[in-house]
């Protein structure tokens, strides 16, 4: 198999894991701090591979997870379109960036994640204002840290060049 292949099909399983880890169940508690898998995987890979993963494959996971979670559909293909197109402008500048501002960078995407969540719930009459909401802000972020190095790790080691 050519490594073009290969690395596509690395793509498919490490999104599907993160669609998994999206629905995957927590305790109540823990539930608030749930990071946005799929955000993450497709900020990597569009970091690692802008030539094959671009705005459409974000905009088809958004409508997947949009599925899975049982929520307006569009509102996560929506959100994950604009931040993979704001990823693909300037990747070549975030790619240069240290480890801490990429997770801030993270931070702001997700919170813009969590607001439009927010606007596409009260426009449904389904609204959950509470505090809480924006704690995957943080837990996002914080899991830059570790899910960036390992999955250069495992794309080295998985994917030949």
């Amino acid at each position: 198999m050519d490594s073009h292949a290969q690395g596509l099909i690395f793509v498919a399983v490490s999104l599907l894991v993160a669609l998994v880890l999206t629905i995957a169940p927590l305790s109540a508690g823990l539930a608030w701090l749930r990071p946005d898998w799929l955000m993450l995987v497709l900020i990597y890979w569009l970091l690692a591979m802008p030539e094959n993963v671009g705005i459409a494959l974000c905009w088809l996971g958004g409508i997947i997870q949009d599925i899975l979670l049982g929520t307006v559909l569009g509102q996560n293909a929506f959100s994950l379109a604009v931040v993979a197109y704001i990823i693909q402008i300037s990747y070549q500048q975030l790619r240069m960036f240290s480890l801490r501002k990429q997770a801030a960078l993270i931070a702001l995407l997700e919170l813009f994640r969590i607001l439009v969540d927010q606007w596409a719930q009260n426009l449904n009459g389904v609204s959950q204002t509470h505090w809480l909401v924006f704690l995957p802000v943080f837990s996002t972020a914080l899991l830059w840290f570790f899910l960036r190095p390992m999955m250069s790790w495992l794309q080295r080691l998985f994917v030949a060049y």
